[in-house]
């Protein structure tokens, strides 16, 4: 199953389901590759920021509790974008998972305006 959610580069964040900077890919039950795109103006940390939040945003919406990113791929042109693995997870945290978000946390640092790092 994939979703490409195509439009105009941006340089601020969109939500899920809004116009196109995001294109996002079921490898597994729970596994995605998702790629957000926006303006080469946009800083690395700020797009980093943005992929964080639309992880957290796909992880609540498909159901689960926490997100791992892991096989990055960036690439800056006329627009930056950067693609990742997202591993979504249910329940308890898991033990031994490093670099482990959980989506409501991500969430409310976002609306909150702090990034989490």
């Amino acid at each position: 199953m994939a979703t490409s959610l195509a439009g105009c580069a941006t340089g601020h964040y969109t939500p899920l389901g809004e116009a196109g900077t995001t294109e996002i890919e079921q490898l597994k039950e729970n596994v995605y590759r998702v790629e957000y795109r926006t303006s080469a103006f946009t800083s690395q940390g700020q797009l980093d920021y943005y992929l964080r939040r639309r992880c957290a945003d796909l992880t609540l919406r498909e159901g689960y509790d926490y997100f791992h990113l892991a096989g990055r791929s960036d690439v800056l042109g006329l627009s930056r974008r950067t693609a990742m693995t997202v591993t979504l997870y249910k329940g308890l945290k898991p033990v031994g998972v490093v670099d482990l978000y959980n989506a409501k946390h991500v969430l409310a640092e976002t609306a909150a305006g702090t990034k989490t790092d």
